[in-house]
């Protein structure tokens, strides 16, 4: 009885720390993820008047970028848009211009609900796989990541009018 007590200790133990160390990997893999998210939150908050946030996407096309929505002083939401560069062997670090910063209200744009039914009014069979405020072209667009039942497919839709840029990418099958 006592050897049993004991084992069961031991495949307790070694449980919560097999737990751990999987906390402990995860937490090491994207810390890089988090650092970059948290310095896009601080520029967007010193450069395009940023109060608070409510979500953010990473935006990887000719440039990355961190997209940030929030509320600015007035409290109306916004969209920032925070361009990253890539430092060769380092983590992505804010440009360091700030003019690169973008600050839309939403108001003045497209929010992802009125992008969405448009997409379903275009593309009613299209199952939308990802879709997240991005640059093309140095516009500022909501980025649509769909499949068509055939293939996938990238297109892009402005976010100040939620109009078409009429291009898209059909990714091959393999």
């Amino acid at each position: 009885m006592k050897n049993k007590k004991k084992w069961i200790a031991v495949a307790i133990l070694a449980v919560i720390l097999i737990l751990v160390s999987i906390f402990w990997y995860y937490s090491y893999v994207t810390q890089d993820q988090v650092a970059e998210k948290n310095a896009a939150i601080m520029k967007a908050k010193q450069s395009g008047g940023l109060v608070s946030t409510t979500q953010t996407w990473k935006s990887v096309w000719d440039q990355i970028y961190w997209v940030v929505q929030g509320k600015n002083a007035q409290n109306e939401n916004i969209m920032v848009w925070v361009p990253f560069q890539k430092m060769e062997g380092q983590p992505n670090i804010p440009a360091a211009d700030p003019s690169g910063v973008h600050t839309e209200l939403m108001k003045n744009g497209v929010d992802e609900q009125k992008v969405t039914a448009i997409i379903q009014q275009q593309l009613p069979n299209a199952k939308i796989v990802r879709l997240q405020p991005s640059v093309f072209n140095g516009e500022y667009v909501w980025q649509l990541f769909y499949d068509d039942e055939s293939h996938h497919n990238y297109t892009f839709y402005r976010f100040s009018d939620g109009a078409s840029t009429g291009i898209k990418y059909t990714l091959p099958n393999y």
